[in-house]
């Protein structure tokens, strides 16, 4: 009996359903490849894989033991679920079990993660034998039990935010970072972006520290597949690797599904996500809905419980403490519950058990990260369901036209920035305060001299017999966000109690004065924002509608760094000033906006980095000579080349804005700019810059093919345009496109 085309045949028979699935592809099911020659362990490894049934491994296991038993660093790039854990626990227990005084450091980007490993390798020292003494290294871990993982721990877990806490603190570490052997980083595809520039540093300050203790640890990466995994785990950690990619482990059959809302167009895809979810669970399936947004996430599980109180939908994501995260996990796990609304949190190796459906609703942002999480069904070898729900958005409309897109899995690259001054700077901060430096070159692969120098002169960092050292006031690493840049914060307060922290970027978007804030599925109404205090008041309120910022932009170019010239238009790549205006909020109910309201909000002004095309008078005068609006098409083009953008630069489409200009005050030609939304830039527009034509070709085909007459969500109108897609010239932009690819 085949549940899951039953399931799919019974959905066209039901009522939500108005012919939207588009397409459905099978993968087939795969199975194992094993190594040919089983290798041989110690005794108690041996111990452990007799006990855990475990006959053989896989090729890309054997492959990962076999280059670290060389002493080789390893990143293994295989699918979630493929067992990558036992590739790297088996050679670290071995290690570990030869040599007693030895180490092994495990750092995960989530603590769910960490607790995940902990039970694994509980279990496997009990079949094995051996004594590690492992334990978790965390925020939530007791002050009383850190003193004793720190002297006895063998093997400790922990995450990027308590390391970067934790570092100054070196000494009551010795014996831990003398013995160190291994450094695992799990899940590190993670760490792109602000994060993973911040990682960057992160682990480059780890390593003075190690280095003090005369350790020269091996790595151990694991990621999920990318288009670049030795160029980005080699600049994420300053060091060579052998990459592990072939995959041996088995996998269920798939279905996926491509699913287009817009055939039933009087419900928004969030409701239709809300449909799915309440239809797969009264048909017995274990299940989890994908989402973009914690708002997302919390207002489909509302919606699901309202309409139907027999079934318990739970929501999980960041910002919730630790103990209710490990409950739903449990009981997703166990099977106590059917359905979990998530973001992206439980898009990582997390054991939940055995799911049958995954429903993603909004393209989470990459083809490595919509794999991570298709991966999360079928675990054990059951036939499962993938639902996909693009939602109205030129990029997700696209790959719903283009399902081959996912399908080749022909991955992206992963970006990191090292160039950001305002990164660099304080990871500088946190070195120098963690240990002196002889050298004016902090970091042993990286040039700091002139920082260094500026520092010594503005007082914050001196010159010492010792070395150069931090002799500022603050403590540093309180000062560094690896989530941000700069670290400003802000508080949601209720009732003089923190709801959340979130940044300062993020307030301005979603929690100024009015707008709705949603936390474990209660709503929240924001009554004051004050920035000089980094605080928002708000107030807990049953309301039913949901708020959305518009902002606009104003660009100045400050430096050119490179440019290309082709035909009939110039491309630039450089730093530039943004300032960004939030001028209203929409109040939406079901999809639809009820009103606009204005927002007294500062400007927010940051330099980064953009791209930018400078167009010839050719263009306009071919545009102008078809009687097409120059404004309008300009205003489009612009819109459809940032809506596909993510699809090369592996950016989160908030990552990036842009703004166009059909005259430029400054020179007076028409330019449209894409740049990176950080303070800095964080290397999203440089690489545009150096894949342009590809993201022209593919622009132009996406619009081209676009069924819309005069423009829509799908193509040239933006969500987030602070113009209400006004002038939009979707003809125009067609021809602009044509001249750029």
């Amino acid at each position: 009996m085949d549940k899951i085309k039953d399931l799919i045949e019974d959905i066209k028979t039901r009522r939500f359903f108005r012919g939207q699935i588009k397409d459905i592809a099978e993968i087939r099911a795969m199975e194992p490849l094993y190594a040919e020659t089983p290798g041989s362990f110690s005794a108690p490894i041996q111990k452990y894989l007799e006990k855990s049934g475990i006959e053989k491994l896989y090729i890309h296991q054997q492959a990962a033991i076999d280059v670290l038993r060389r002493g080789k660093n390893v990143v293994i790039t295989t699918p979630t679920a493929s067992g990558k854990t036992l590739a790297f626990n088996i050679p670290v227990f071995e290690t570990l079990g030869l040599d007693t005084s030895a180490t092994a450091l495990y750092i995960y980007p989530a603590k769910a993660l960490s607790n995940d490993q902990l039970k694994i390798i509980n279990e496997m020292q009990e079949a094995s034998g051996l004594k590690l003494e492992p334990g978790i290294y965390d925020g939530d871990t007791p002050s009383e039990e850190k003193k004793y993982i720190r002297e006895n721990s063998r093997l400790i877990i922990t995450n990027p935010y308590e390391l970067h806490q934790v570092l100054p603190y070196h000494a009551k570490w010795k014996r831990f970072y003398k013995n160190l052997r291994f450094i695992v980083l799990d899940e590190a595809h993670r760490y792109k972006g602000i994060f993973g520039s911040n990682i960057a540093f992160l682990i480059r300050r780890l390593k003075r520290i190690v280095e003090l203790y005369g350790a020269k640890p091996q790595f151990v990466v694991s990621s999920a597949s990318l288009a670049n995994p030795l160029e980005f785990i080699e600049k994420l950690t300053g060091e060579s690797f052998v990459l592990v990619d072939e995959n041996g482990s088995p996998s269920g059959k798939k279905q996926l599904v491509f699913w287009d809302s817009s055939m039933a167009p009087e419900k928004s895809v969030h409701t239709q996500t809300k449909d799915l979810l309440l239809h797969t669970s009264k048909a017995g399936f274990q299940r989890l809905a994908f989402t973009t947004s914690r708002r997302m996430a919390e207002l489909i599980r509302m919606w699901a419980n309202q309409e139907d109180k027999s079934v318990n939908i739970l929501c999980y994501r960041a910002g919730y403490s630790p103990e209710l995260r490990r409950d739903i996990e449990k009981q997703l796990k166990s099977g106590e519950i059917k359905g979990v609304v998530s973001t992206n949190a439980l898009e990582l190796g997390i054991d939940i058990g055995q799911l049958d459906i995954i429903i993603i609703s909004g393209f989470p942002g990459s083809i490595s990260s919509f794999w991570q999480q298709a991966g999360r069904a079928g675990r054990k070898m059951q036939e499962s369901g993938i639902f996909f729900l693009p939602f109205e958005d030129a990029l997700e409309k696209y790959l719903l036209r283009h399902p081959e897109i996912l399908l080749n899995m022909h991955f992206e690259n992963a970006i990191i920035s090292l160039e950001n001054p305002n990164i660099l700077i304080g990871h500088v901060l946190c070195a120098l305060s963690e240990a002196p430096s002889m050298a004016k070159d902090v970091f042993s692969d990286m040039k700091t001299d002139k920082l260094i120098d500026m520092l010594v002169e503005q007082k914050v960092v001196s010159e010492t017999p010792r070395g150069y050292i931090y002799a500022g006031g603050a403590r540093p690493q309180e000062m560094v966000s690896l989530d941000n840049i700069g670290g400003s914060e802000i508080k949601i307060k209720v009732n003089n109690k923190i709801l959340e922290t979130i940044s300062k970027e993020r307030a301005f978007s979603e929690a100024h004065e009015g707008a709705v804030y949603l936390h474990n599925g209660e709503t929240y109404v924001i009554k004051e924002l004050n920035i000089e205090e980094g605080v928002a008041i708000a107030a807990k309120e049953n309301v039913e509608h949901y708020t959305d910022s518009v902002k606009d932009e104003e660009v100045k170019i400050l430096e050119v760094k490179n440019s290309k010239t082709y035909d009939n238009f110039r491309l630039f790549f450089g730093v530039v000033s943004v300032t960004e205006i939030y001028k209203s909020y929409r109040i939406k109910k079901g999809g639809k906006i009820l009103s606009y309201e204005d927002l007294h909000l500062p400007p927010l002004t940051f330099t980064t980095e953009a791209v930018w095309i400078e167009l010839d008078g050719s263009i306009e005068s071919k545009i102008k000579k078809a009687l097409y609006d120059f404004d309008g098409a300009i205003h489009a083009a612009e819109h459809s080349l940032i809506a596909l953008s993510p699809l090369f630069a592996m950016c989160d489409r908030n990552d990036i804005g842009g703004r166009s200009y059909p005259v430029y005050p400054e020179n007076g030609s028409s330019i449209i700019f894409i740049y990176d939304g950080y303070e800095g830039g964080i290397g999203i527009a440089e690489k545009l810059f150096d894949i342009f034509p590809s993201l022209a070709a593919n622009t132009y085909d996406m619009v081209k093919n676009c069924g819309c007459e005069s423009g829509c969500p799908s193509c040239v109108y933006s969500p987030k345009c602070g113009n209400n897609n006004n002038p939009i010239d979707k003809l125009g932009a067609i021809l602009m496109l044509e001249e750029l690819k």
